[in-house]
């Protein structure tokens, strides 16, 4: 297969580059979206309704976060310290409980059986959360050494 000349001039490029970017977030936060909307939507066999959508959303997720690590990227804003950590566990703990708390009382109607539902997907999801966050801390704080042990020599 022969690789065809690039036409696009530099500022054409950083456009490109810059809808590619919008385009890849928002079909990470769509698909995120169309998941959490059918879990609190279908009643049966949630887990075959979502299943291509997580599919999709788990490969680009895995895809981005490797990317980044190989590159020696974290974030553009945030540091990768424990605060951070513990704050999106928080959130992505408080989020998940609240849509199954939500799904499971609208499927069965039962107030503290949801509420119970709640609690532990909040202790679940914040603990994998918190562990996979940290453990990628640490991979990241070892790519970084030896990307600058690679270039010191």
């Amino acid at each position: 297969m022969k690789l065809q000349n690039n036409n696009l001039d530099e500022m054409q490029e950083k456009k490109l580059l810059q809808i590619e970017h919008t385009g890849c977030w928002l079909a990470f936060w769509g698909l995120l979206v169309a998941i959490l909307v059918q879990i609190l939507i279908f009643d049966e066999d949630v887990i075959r309704s979502v299943a291509g959508e997580w599919i999709i959303l788990f490969c680009l997720s895995l895809y981005m976060s490797i990317s980044s690590m190989k590159s020696g990227i974290w974030d553009r804003r945030l540091k990768p310290t424990l605060k951070y950590n513990t704050n999106i566990s928080l959130i992505s703990g408080l989020v998940c409980a609240l849509i199954f708390s939500i799904s499971s009382y609208i499927k069965y109607h039962v107030l503290m059986g949801s509420i119970a539902t709640g609690i532990f997907m909040f202790i679940f999801i914040f603990a994998v959360t918190f562990f996979t966050l940290s453990l990628s801390v640490k991979m990241y704080h070892k790519r970084i050494r030896k990307m600058e042990t690679d270039c010191e020599d």
